[in-house]
């Protein structure tokens, strides 16, 4: 992983432990926070996303067994029965949907492991100043970054759009606007986020958002 994507990954994870009221966060406190203290609230973050995942793959699991033991009884070749015997199982897609939920789920909690790694293999001086950078300009534009997006997806509500897509969403759109870096590298760096962080068709959406964006920023 590349120095600049782990900082990214890294400031992505930490925006969730920042208090929701931004109006309250000391930036120079915030420009001065250690690499350290930036990778324990990304591991409280993951740690809050795997507890949730792992929710959602045990109810997944259990949709799935209940599926399954339905399946078998009401399964023509046990109507003679009075205890139920196995049979073929069922290629439905709604047995694949609730198999793929956990599998989505376990992938999840093992991509969480990496911020440990991340943490000691990028234990340096850029990744700390480029991480901060990104959390100050985050917390600094907000307002703009929240108006921007306002205007570019008027068919959806800020306030109903996922937290995980919307932190990725205005992170990059935080960069775009106080940094030099090529806006299209920006968004390249929040879709392999996305990939890794949101459902399946979050990086649709947030490509499509940032797209608009980007044509609203080049026409200002």
């Amino acid at each position: 992983m590349e120095k600049r994507s782990a900082a990214r990954e890294l400031a992505f994870l930490a925006l969730f432990q920042l208090p929701q009221k931004t109006e309250s966060i000391n930036l120079n406190k915030l420009a001065k926070t250690d690499l350290q203290a930036i990778c324990l609230s990304a591991l409280r973050t993951l740690a809050d996303f795997s507890r949730d995942n792992l929710k959602q793959a045990e109810s997944a699991f259990i949709k799935v067994e209940r599926y399954l033991l339905e399946y078998q009884i009401s399964h023509p070749q046990n109507e003679q029965y009075i205890e139920s015997k196995p049979v073929k199982l069922p290629q439905t897609d709604e047995f694949i949907e609730h198999l793929n939920k956990c599998y989505e789920s376990i992938s999840f909690v093992r991509e969480a492991l990496q911020v440990p790694e991340m943490y000691w293999h990028y234990h340096d001086k850029s990744v700390e100043e480029f991480t901060t950078e990104l959390l100050v300009n985050y917390v600094d534009n907000l307002d703009e970054v929240d108006t921007l997006i306002a205007e570019v997806s008027k068919s959806w509500d800020i306030k109903r759009i996922h937290k995980t897509e919307k932190a990725l969403i205005r992170l990059a759109l935080s960069e775009m606007i106080s940094s030099d870096i090529a806006r299209e590298i920006v968004v390249s760096e929040s879709l392999k986020l996305a990939n890794k962080y949101c459902s399946s068709e979050a990086p649709k959406f947030i490509n499509g958002v940032l797209a608009d964006a980007m044509k609203q920023l080049q026409g200002a």
